[in-house]
């Protein structure tokens, strides 16, 4: 039986703090680069992205949030940063 509850809602504009990318503690932006998922604690809880990311060039990586675990149409476009202040945050 496929599973028919709608995940939580995510904000929007709102920064999520990166718990985990690739299924471990984030060290390095370069781990959000290509095909991966990060799990992100933000104002609606805990949230689970999948899809793709690449190096923007400024200090940050561009990650295409997509639907379908991954393997679908852009959801959103997130920023992800690290500060030695916040950690490693996404902000779309």
């Amino acid at each position: 039986m496929t599973d028919t509850t709608p995940p939580a809602l995510v904000v929007s504009c709102a920064a999520y703090t990166v718990t985990q990318v690739k299924g471990q503690a984030p060290t390095a932006l370069d781990e959000f680069e290509g095909t991966a998922t990060f799990v992100g604690q933000g104002p609606t809880g805990e949230h689970h992205f999948c899809g793709e990311g690449g190096d923007a060039h400024d200090g940050t990586v561009r990650f295409y949030e997509k639907d379908h675990r991954g393997t679908g149409k852009d959801v959103r476009v997130w920023t992800v940063s690290f500060t030695p202040e916040s950690g490693f945050v996404a902000a779309c």
